[in-house]
């Protein structure tokens, strides 16, 4: 009964950061991750056209139909104390996982120049075929 118990504890611990894994990025589809982002109250956009698409290309060494979408959102709310602050995330869609992964290095460099202010929430991570970076309410924001 013991080893039962055990066993189920670990099970249900796995589930449960599995879960929370999961759910720490934003939404891998685009429509649905703007979607999220404008019911938070951000002023969000989706670019899928090719001049759009293009400036980020460029500015990360990628070649055209390398990224297929790109959602990008900002929030700018006061807090209890009337202080000023701001979330924004921008979400990179890519064709594939291995293309987000031959990017990766250079993707960081860009985001970290976005990072004027230095935040000490910014978060720059990759999922699967899609690149992130913004603040952590950014992040949430689209999920």
């Amino acid at each position: 009964m013991k080893k039962l118990a055990k066993s189920l504890a670990i099970v249900m611990l796995i589930v449960m950061s599995l879960a929370l894994l999961v759910s720490c990025g934003p939404n891998s589809d685009p429509d649905k991750a703007l979607a999220s982002l404008k019911k938070n109250e951000f002023v969000a956009g989706k670019a899928t056209d090719a001049f759009s698409l293009g400036v980020v290309q460029v500015a990360i060494g990628a070649d055209n139909g390398d990224i297929t979408a790109i959602v990008s959102g900002s929030k700018v709310a006061k807090d209890d104390e009337n202080n000023t602050k701001s979330d924004s995330i921008t979400i990179i869609y890519f064709k594939d996982g291995k293309t987000a992964n031959n990017l990766w290095t250079k993707i960081e460099e860009y985001a970290n120049e976005k990072n004027e202010d230095k935040e000490s929430d910014w978060v720059i991570k990759k999922s699967g075929a899609m690149v992130y970076f913004g603040t952590k309410g950014g992040v949430k924001a689209a999920a």
